[in-house]
């Protein structure tokens, strides 16, 4: 994810900023407010960071399933750990499956004729298609700490 991150603020420095000058600009609706800023941002991270597009192709329903909790329970986030915990697995497996076949071809796989799949997960099988949605630029609020940090 560093490595996805890193792309992100190589390919798509302006966007990122201006999207985090927007959130610092209005804190308690950044979410309305920042909506030109995020859609500019997520254009050009899908466009521009090929990790991406092999992550949203392999972890769609993963994708769908966090979104469609997040809606359901947009009050109580933290009713969605467990979709959470999910896209995650998935998105490591697919950065990993993505990071071997650039290791081992000196190149991004194409999104439809190269062979570098994430390993399989229990929703194989279900359309993974683009929906347009992009989790990398959602924020939630995370859960309180169990403990008090140091």
């Amino acid at each position: 994810m560093e490595n996805t991150l890193e792309q992100v603020a190589k390919n798509c420095a302006l966007q990122l900023e201006m999207y985090q000058k927007c959130i610092d600009s209005h804190p308690d609706n950044w979410s309305q407010a920042c909506f030109r800023e995020r859609r500019a941002l997520t254009k050009c991270s899908e466009d521009n960071v090929g990790i991406l597009k092999f992550v949203k192709r392999h972890c769609g329903n993963s994708i769908d399933a966090y979104d469609k909790c997040l809606a359901d329970h947009a009050e109580e986030p933290e009713k969605c750990m467990e979709p959470l915990k999910d896209l995650w697995l998935c998105t490591e497996a697919s950065s990993a499956a993505y990071n071997r076949f650039v290791e081992e071809h000196g190149r991004e796989p194409t999104l439809d004729g190269d062979s570098a799949k994430a390993p399989a997960k229990p929703e194989e099988g279900k359309s993974t298609s683009d929906n347009g949605k992009n989790v990398f630029t959602e924020r939630t609020n995370p859960p309180e700490p169990t403990k008090p940090l140091p």
